[in-house]
């Protein structure tokens, strides 16, 4: 993800850190596939996988105020979700037993993450933001799906409009934009 993707985390970070449990939400579901499929490189485990993703989010969320910005913030929550694979892998021995952290001794009530209204308003927003997109003209609307979740590269995205790789690139630009600014005004600023 680029610059504007961090634009959008800055935002969302900035709302979590104030007690935005909505805007930590997104973080969490655009983040935890890849923390999965990290932690599940560790353990070989579904169940051991999803325990230290849990935890990894438990742990962001309680260290959230001590992440300052100098990494990209997937670039932070990767390096806790390793350390706690690490420690995992270490304590355990591959006997599967689970981290030691209980929700009991967690600073946050994971109810909170399963919590019906939260789910709700998050479902909401995602909603909101997938209607949002379709209404973006259909050249950036093209361009930001074929990049964002296609995961295409600029070239490609050039051959397949048959584009120039620098109207791809502010086609994308002006849409991720766009997003920003309808998050902004309309989901963030709402709460």
């Amino acid at each position: 993800m680029k610059k504007n993707s961090d634009d959008i985390d800055s935002v969302l970070i900035e709302k979590a850190k104030n007690g935005n449990k909505g805007a930590f939400s997104i973080l969490v579901n655009k983040y935890y596939p890849r923390v999965y499929a990290t932690l599940f490189s560790f353990t070989k485990s579904k169940e051991d996988s999803e325990d230290l993703s849990q935890q990894t989010f438990i742990k962001v969320w309680q260290q959230l105020d001590s992440f300052r910005g100098d990494s990209a913030f997937f670039t932070w929550v990767y390096r806790i979700a390793i350390n706690l694979a690490k420690n995992f892998v270490a304590s355990s021995g591959f006997k599967k037993q689970k981290i030691n952290t209980s929700i009991e001794q967690a600073e946050i009530d994971i109810s909170s993450f399963e919590d019906i209204e939260s789910a709700v308003i998050h479902k909401q927003s995602l909603k909101e933001i997938k209607n949002f997109i379709n209404t973006l003209p259909e050249s950036l609307k093209t361009a930001f799906t074929l990049r964002e979740a296609e995961g295409r590269s600029y070239e490609d995205i050039s051959v397949i409009t048959d584009t120039p790789i620098g109207t791809v690139r502010s086609r994308i630009f002006r849409a991720r934009e766009s997003i920003i600014d309808f998050m902004q005004k309309e989901l963030i600023t709402n709460e």
